[in-house]
This record gives C-alpha cells, structure tokens and sequence, in this order.
C-alpha cells in the first residue's frame, strides 16, 4: 500500500515536471513571443522595423547584413523586458520560414553584437534614425517621442517652438533611450531635410541662430539633432499602427 502511495506521488511529481518543462517550451516558441512583443508599443515598432529593415536579408536577396537591417537588430535587442532577444532566441518549432529566417539573419550576428558591445548610450554618437528606432523600442521613449512630434509640428516649418514643444523636448530628454537622440548625427539616408528641421530647432527651441555651414559641422559632432526625426517619426507611427501588425502576421 505504502508502495502504491509512493508511486502515485512520483507520477504526479513526474507530471508536473514536465507541465511545466512543455509551457516554458510554448512559451518560447516564435509565433507566442512575437505575439507578446507585436502587443507591446515598443516592442512592436522594433518587430515592424526588424521586417522591413532585414527584409532583403530574410527572403535571400543579399548575402550581407545591410545598415538597415543592423540599426533594426539593434533596436529590437534594445527593447525593455528582453522581449526583442527572446523573439531574436526563440524556438522555430519546425516552421521552415521561421529556421530560415533565423539561419540568414546570423550574417548580422558579428556585426551587431560588435555595434552593441560599443554603443555606449551617453557619449557614443548614433545616427539619427538608429537612435529614433532606439528610443521607439522603449515604450516610455516611444510615449515622449510621439508627444514631442504632436506639439513640435511648427518648427519643420519655421514658425515657432511653442511652450508645449519646449516642455515635450524635456520630457523626452529624460528618457533612458533618449540620450542618443539629443547627440544623433545625420548620415545622408534621410528622405527630408534634416539640416532645415536642425537649424529651426536650434533657432527657434535654442535661441541660437547658427550658419547654416556651422550646422553642417555640428551635425558631424553630434549636436541637438532630436528635431531631425519629426518627419520620420510621424510616418513611422502611421506606418505602424496603420500596416504594422498586417505586414507581421503575414510573414509568420
């Protein structure tokens, strides 16, 4: 009898064990964690990113990792709760899409993990749209930057730096994942004129009236160039919300 007893305790032990061994393994398949970031802001906007940057290197159009495709990397290794890793770490489950995705993003692993290794978020200078899709990753980051883009819309035209568009700017250089956008320089890919939405910003949020040469050379040091990312940050948030969660699910 006492035997018996024994036995059924072990069982239930065994079983429990491997309840529990099964649901961490659900739980760490692609399609679960990617669901968990695609409903978390940031994360989410890292995950949209990381398709559309690494595209051509998913589908095998380049052997090489692309800039874009290395700033999305980034961004999404940067995300809070390691959701990004997670998804960068988890189990196929015999998807042959998913193992193949997987296998040919590693030609970005060398380069990445040398990007992060020496990023150092308060001196190392980014570029801008890195140090954009940084700050989007952290969804306190992501909240400040859209509230900043709402209330600094005049200055890419160059009327005036309200008092809500000061106070924005505040709250957004509190931010952990903002420090980079506040030395970000611009690198040329831009498709709008950073150099304008700079010297506006340093003009009129600054008060400082500075040559249009000098700010090309401030630029190159990595110099109050949050405003540079007006433009792209409003179309990112249109593209996100509006084909984000479409363009994911449907290369799942």
């Amino acid at each position: 009898m006492l035997f018996r007893v024994c036995w059924i305790l072990v069982a239930c032990v065994l079983k429990s064990i491997l309840t529990d061994s099964a649901a961490v393994s659900d739980d760490n398949t692609c399609s679960t964690v990617q669901n968990k970031c695609a409903s978390r802001v940031g994360c989410g906007m890292a995950l949209h990113n990381f398709f559309i940057g690494c595209q051509s290197v998913i589908y095998g159009e380049t052997d090489k990792c692309t800039v874009q495709c290395q700033r999305a990397l980034i961004s999404l290794l940067s995300t809070e709760d390691k959701v990004g890793l997670a998804f960068m770490n988890c189990e196929c489950d015999n998807n042959e899409f998913c193992n193949t995705r997987k296998q040919r993003v590693q030609v970005c692993t060398k380069d990445v993990l040398y990007a992060m290794e020496s990023v150092n978020y308060s001196t190392t200078v980014v570029s801008c749209t890195l140090a954009q899709w940084i700050c989007e990753a952290d969804t306190s980051c992501y909240t400040a930057l859209r509230y900043y883009v709402s209330h600094c819309g005049q200055l890419i035209d160059g009327h005036v730096c309200t008092s809500r568009c000061n106070n924005s700017l505040d709250i957004l250089y509190r931010q952990d994942k903002a420090t980079q956008l506040i030395s970000c320089t611009c690198d040329g890919s831009e498709d709008y004129d950073c150099i304008k939405l700079r010297r506006n910003t340093e003009r009129l949020c600054f008060n400082r009236d500075v040559p249009y040469h000098s700010i090309n050379d401030d630029d190159r040091n990595g110099a109050h160039n949050l405003s540079l990312i007006v433009w792209s940050a409003s179309l990112g948030y249109l593209v996100f919300f509006a084909f984000g969660l479409v363009i994911i699910r449907t290369l799942l």
